[in-house]
C-alpha cells in the first residue's frame, strides 16, 4: 500500500502520509459563516469562539506497535480560559515546559474513533515551536488503547485511505 495523490497539493508522494491535521476545531464549523469573523479569533494554533472557548492545537501521537514510528492525529482540544492564557504567556516568554500537564477535552471529532469528539485528554506544552502532546485519560476508550498499546501501520493507513 504505498502512493497517494496529496488532496492539499496535488502532487504524487511514494508514501501515505502518517498523520492526519485538522485546521480548526469542530465547534468553529458550528459558528455560522456569515458570523465567524465578529465571534471567531483563530490561527493555525489557537481558537477562541465568543471570547469564552478556548481551543489549542495540539498533536495526538499513536505509536506503531512494532516501533517503527508513529501516527499523529493534529487535533484540537477545548481548555479552561485560565489554561489558554497559560499556554499563550508561556508561549510569549519561552517557558511552555515549565507548565505542567493540565486537563482539557477534544474538540476534533476523529472518525475512526466513535466518542473522540470531547474525550479527555491530558495537555503537555514542549517549548521550541512543538505543538503541545495530548494524552488520552480514557484506559477503554479504543483511541486511548491504541495510544497506549500502538497500532499496525495498515490501520494508520486505513486512516487516510479517504483522502488519498
Amino acid at each position: 500500500m504505498s502512493g497517494f495523490r496529496c488532496g492539499v497539493c496535488g502532487k504524487p508522494h511514494d508514501d501515505l502520509p502518517r498523520d492526519i491535521a485538522f485546521r480548526r476545531p469542530d465547534p468553529y464549523f458550528g459558528v455560522p459563516e456569515a458570523e465567524r469573523e465578529r465571534r471567531v479569533r483563530c490561527n493555525d494554533d489557537l481558537c477562541m469562539i465568543d471570547d469564552t472557548e478556548c481551543f489549542i492545537r495540539g498533536v495526538l501521537y499513536l505509536p506503531f506497535a512494532d516501533g517503527s514510528g508513529q501516527f499523529g492525529w493534529g487535533a484540537w482540544a477545548h481548555v479552561s480560559d485560565v489554561d489558554f492564557e497559560r499556554y499563550m504567556d508561556a508561549w510569549d516568554n519561552g517557558t511552555e515546559d515549565g507548565v505542567p500537564p493540565f486537563p482539557a477535552r477534544l474538540a476534533s471529532a476523529l472518525d475512526p474513533y466513535p466518542g473522540s469528539f470531547g474525550l479527555a485528554v491530558t495537555v503537555k506544552l514542549h517549548s521550541g515551536g512543538q505543538r503541545p502532546l495530548f494524552t488520552v485519560v480514557s484506559e477503554q476508550h479504543p483511541l486511548g488503547v491504541d495510544q497506549r498499546v500502538g497500532i499496525t501501520e495498515d490501520k494508520a493507513h486505513s486512516f487516510v485511505v479517504r483522502w488519498a
